[in-house]
C-alpha cells in the first residue's frame, strides 16, 4: 500500500469564525474550497498538510458517530514544527489574539524542546515546538 497525502478533519461550531481564526494564525486557505460555504480548507506547512473544516452536524455524518465533547476530554494533540524559538512566542501571541486559548504557555520541555499549546475555537488542542536536536538526549 502507498499512501499519497493525509489530512486533518475537524468539527467547528460556527464555520466562518474558524475560517477566520485559523487565517489570522497564519494557515493559507486552500483554493479548492475557498468559496465552497459548506466547508473550510487551509494549507499547513511547507508540505501543505491540508486541514478541513466541517461544521458538527456535517462531521458527525460523515464519522457515524456523536462529536466529542472538547470541553470534558482531548483526543488528540496536533504538533506543528516550529524554526525558532522566536517563531513559537509569535504563534502563542498570535494564536491569543485571534481568539484561541492558550493552555501550556511557551517554555522550555525536556532540555532540548521549547513548546506552547493552545486551543481553537472548537476546544482542538495544538502545540507548536522548536526542537533543538543539538540538544535531543541521544538513545
Amino acid at each position: 500500500m502507498s499512501v499519497k497525502q493525509a489530512w486533518l478533519n475537524i468539527p467547528v461550531k460556527d464555520l466562518q469564525k474558524s475560517k477566520e481564526f485559523f487565517k489570522a494564525i497564519g494557515f493559507r486557505s486552500n483554493p479548492m474550497h475557498e468559496q465552497n460555504p459548506h466547508v473550510g480548507s487551509f494549507f499547513i506547512g511547507e508540505k501543505d498538510f491540508v486541514l478541513m473544516l466541517f461544521p458538527e452536524a456535517a462531521f458527525a455524518h460523515i464519522v457515524h458517530n456523536p462529536l466529542s465533547d472538547t470541553a470534558k476530554g482531548k483526543e488528540m494533540l496536533i504538533n506543528i514544527d516550529a524554526e525558532s524559538r522566536e517563531e513559537v512566542d509569535a504563534m502563542a501571541e498570535t494564536a491569543r489574539n485571534a481568539g484561541g486559548k492558550i493552555f501550556a504557555e511557551p517554555g522550555e520541555a525536556e532540555g532540548w524542546m521549547y513548546v506552547m499549546g493552545f486551543e481553537d475555537l472548537d476546544g482542538h488542542r495544538w502545540a507548536m515546538l522548536h526542537m533543538d536536536m543539538s540538544k535531543m538526549p541521544q538513545q
